[in-house]
């Protein structure tokens, strides 16, 4: 009768039995699928796993959502990867725009000298084709929802990696009563649910919500804190990143101040790259903290 009853099955409940194959995969080493940013000077303090809830903030103009492009891109031509793009602050042809330019390290606009040529956007787009996938929605702002079917259609049709969110707060709350808390807490969550059931990646772009100045006069952001509703982002975020561009001497510095598996994830530490308008990308400086 007892080993009866212990043979029966009850949904959502597991034995250690029952996950073997999965905590010998992790003793093994299999389950998480570890990825270069590529970048040499970032790589020792951010690594990019399958699954993870990836998080790149800072101030305004600091080329976040560039550098967050610039990884992506690479993660395209180092691994095969594939993403979905979710931008809507700016036209869908303009974030085309800019991942050509990071696939041909050449701008794009007539404003430039060294601009790429007709024959070489063409080359460009051939790549992308295959490998970026632009979302958007007309006539109002989507929720967590709407764009987690999208995901999920990308996934199943095109094989797609993973998704970029840029930013966040252009994805609508699902109950108008929610507070911002509330509304993060559940759009993480199910972000991160649709990561591990699809073994897919999100880069997601946050802004701060206050601006601080430090010692020199520089606006910055000193944690994830500074993101509006910031306790939910430093608590569920897989890594957070804090880009900041130093104007004066033309150096973006890049702080990972969190990493959730220190282990295969990276470690806290900062390093700085540097914009080379020319190729409209980054670029490794060398020095590291």
């Amino acid at each position: 009768m007892n080993d009866k009853k212990n043979e029966q099955k009850v949904d959502g409940i597991y034995t250690a039995r029952d996950l073997y194959t999965d905590v010998m995969d992790l003793y093994a080493g299999k389950t998480f699928q570890q990825y270069s940013v590529g970048f040499k000077d970032l790589d020792p303090y951010l690594k990019i796993l399958k699954p993870s809830f990836n998080i790149f903030t800072g101030t305004p103009n600091s080329g976040k959502s560039s550098l967050t492009l610039d990884i992506m891109m690479r993660l395209a031509k180092s691994d095969d990867m594939k993403f979905m793009l979710f931008s809507p602050e700016s036209e869908l042809g303009v974030t085309l725009q800019r991942v050509i330019e990071k696939f041909l390290h050449k701008p794009f606009s007539s404003v430039f000298s060294n601009r790429a040529t007709q024959d070489e956007v063409i080359q460009a787009l051939s790549f992308i084709q295959n490998h970026f996938y632009f979302v958007d929605r007309k006539g109002g702002l989507p929720d967590v929802d709407w764009l987690l079917e999208r995901a999920k259609f990308c996934v199943e049709e095109y094989g797609v990696d993973g998704i970029l969110i840029d930013p966040y707060n252009e994805l609508s709350p699902m109950r108008t009563v929610l507070r911002e808390d509330e509304h993060i807490s559940i759009l993480i969550s199910k972000i991160k649910r649709f990561n591990r059931e699809t073994s897919t990646i999100t880069f997601l772009v946050a802004h701060p919500t206050k601006q601080i100045r430090n010692a020199d006069g520089q606006f910055e952001v000193k944690s994830a804190y500074d993101i509006s509703g910031g306790a939910m982002f430093n608590n569920k975020g897989d890594t957070i990143t804090i880009v900041t561009r130093d104007f004066e001497n033309h150096v973006t510095q890049v702080r990972v101040c969190k990493v959730r598996e220190d282990t295969i994830q990276g470690s806290i530490g900062q390093c700085t790259l540097r914009f080379n308008p020319k190729t409209r990308c980054y670029e490794d400086t060398g020095f590291i903290y």
